[in-house]
Formats: structure tokens, sequence, C-alpha cells
């Protein structure tokens, strides 16, 4: 188990990730209601702003056990910080030093800037310095090409391939695993 303070906010430049807050409920349950955002993510649209608080609740209670660490992913827009994704830390094993990472953006108003790539790295860096992981894993639907050149363009190595893995909108797929070890 770790024993020291889990990095709360950590940046590059004008890109942010610090840790989610109940006050973000709002943003997911409006991000995550657009189809284009979740149609790769199991945990699909949100049904009220109840339950997106809720779902933030059980966040917040999974990284003080130290099971899963949800990060906010904002940019500086002028004198401004601008909410535009997420990305966590999760499934961690103490055991093994391994977690998994999951990443999404807000709005394709923000893809292809470069914010996912910079926001992977910068969690790689949570994961392997400050929490001395070893391995830092990705399951994607196969159908998920963008998330796939994402994680290889991170340093991530395509490991296989686990069929009917990810239940999506009640219909299973197949999913790539793409790894990557700590080298930092």
């Amino acid at each position: 188990m770790l024993n020291e303070k889990v990095v709360e906010e950590i940046n590059e430049n004008d890109l942010y990730l610090r840790k989610i807050s109940i006050e973000d409920a709002g943003f997911l349950f409006d991000s995550l209601r657009k189809k284009e955002i979740n149609q790769f993510l199991s945990l699909g649209p949100l049904s009220s702003l109840k339950h997106s608080h809720k779902l933030v609740e059980n966040y917040l209670q999974s990284w003080k056990k130290y099971n899963q660490f949800n990060y906010i992913i904002e940019i500086n827009e002028g004198n401004a910080r601008k909410k535009v994704g997420s990305i966590s830390l999760w499934s961690l094993n103490w055991l093994h030093n391994r977690a998994e990472v999951g990443v999404w953006l807000a709005s394709p108003e923000y893809f292809n800037m470069g914010i996912g790539t910079r926001a992977v790295n910068l969690i790689k860096n949570v994961g392997f310095i400050h929490l001395n992981l070893n391995r830092i894993e990705a399951h994607t639907a196969v159908e998920n090409v963008n998330s796939i050149k994402l994680f290889k363009k991170c340093g991530f190595k395509e490991e296989g391939l686990l069929k009917d893995y990810i239940r999506l909108q009640g219909e299973y797929h197949d999913a790539v695993v793409l790894a990557c070890l700590n080298n930092i």
C-alpha cells in the first residue's frame, strides 16, 4: 500500500490534472450525455445529475482507499481554467504495482489538439514517479481507433486482444490491451 499523499494536482504549462471534486458532477453529467463522448465508455450516459453526484462521491471514496484516482483535465484559457475532460488511474493492484488508465475529452472541439496526449503523459508521471507503479494498461474497444492511436503515441505497446471484454450499450466488444512499463 502507498504511504505517501497522492498527487492532487499536476500540470504541464497550460494543461492541468486536478483531483475530481463534487463540484465537477455537473460537468460530468453534461459531457457524458453526448453520444460522441460516451460511445466507447463503459460508464455510458449518466441518467441524472443525482446519478452524477453519486458517481463523484464513489470516486472520492475510492481515492481515500487508494483504489482509483480520478482527475479533471483543465486548460488555461485567458485568466481562467476550463474543464475539458477526465483521466483516471483505476483497478490499482498494489501487490503487482499496476493500474489501468482511462481518458475522455468533453467535446470534439478538443480532439486532435494534443490535449489527450499531454494528459496521458502527465498521468504516466503520476503513476510511475509518484505512485511507483511498474505498469499502466489501457483496455480499448477495437473500434476505438483514435484511443488506440493516442496510447501508442504515448509509448504504450499493443500486447494482445481480449475477446468480448468490454460491454458498451449492451453489446460486447473485443478489446485491445495496450501497456506502458515504467522506464522513467
